[in-house]
């Protein structure tokens, strides 16, 4: 959905930055490493409570996902050790954000907070797990509602979202509730993309 709609208006901005980068030498991979490092920081700030600034960091590092594709097509060198290391470099940062959101709710003593993280993070996984199994079966799966620039904008906007009212409402600050609504749609939509895919890819494989 974010690719259909949005991605196409941002190819001459993003055009332009892979230009420059590429003019001043750094590659594809650099800037896949460089936004892992910017999700790690994330997760420290996520963790200790800091979540606007978490939220702010989770969406400045999950726009990297697409300037390094951008950065390899200016350099025209679109080779496969480059997609796995940024496929990897995604996966584990998702999981260490969803570890800033069970440390965040640990601390709430929340344990819905808790299991919530570990199915947002589990339906994630399953959600490129099917993407990758079926590819490597010849399939094309780019179907579903949840794929990575949405979880990525929506565990991001919740968790600045939850920063900002912290202050305000206290049922906020003693609950998580805007996180936890947040997490409760991210495992929800993420478990159903997966099943989508899933069923998708299994009629293409009958066919």
């Amino acid at each position: 959905m974010f690719e259909v709609k949005l991605k196409p208006c941002l190819e001459t901005i993003l055009s332009t930055i892979a230009n420059k980068m590429v003019a001043i030498g750094i590659t594809a991979n650099m800037v896949t490493i460089f936004g892992f490092l910017v999700n790690l920081i994330a997760t420290f700030y996520f963790a200790t409570g800091h979540l606007i600034t978490g939220g702010i960091l989770i969406l400045f590092g999950g726009s990297f996902d697409m300037i390094d594709g951008a950065v390899a097509r200016a350099q025209r060198n679109l080779r496969a050790s480059g997609a796995l290391l940024d496929s990897v470099i995604d996966r584990y940062s998702e999981g260490f954000l969803f570890l800033g959101a069970l440390i965040y709710f640990y601390g709430l003593e929340s344990l819905l907070g808790i299991i919530l993280a570990f199915g947002a993070w589990f339906g994630s996984i399953l959600v490129s797990y099917v993407r990758a199994r079926a590819e490597g079966l010849q399939i094309t799966c780019k179907v579903g509602l949840m794929q990575r620039p949405e979880r990525v904008i929506l565990l991001g906007t919740g968790t600045l979202l939850q920063g900002v009212f912290w202050y305000k409402f206290p049922i906020v600050q003693s609950t998580g509730i805007i996180l936890l609504c947040t997490l409760g749609i991210l495992t929800l939509t993420s478990h159903i993309t997966a099943v989508h895919r899933l069923i998708f890819s299994y009629h293409e494989l009958e066919r």
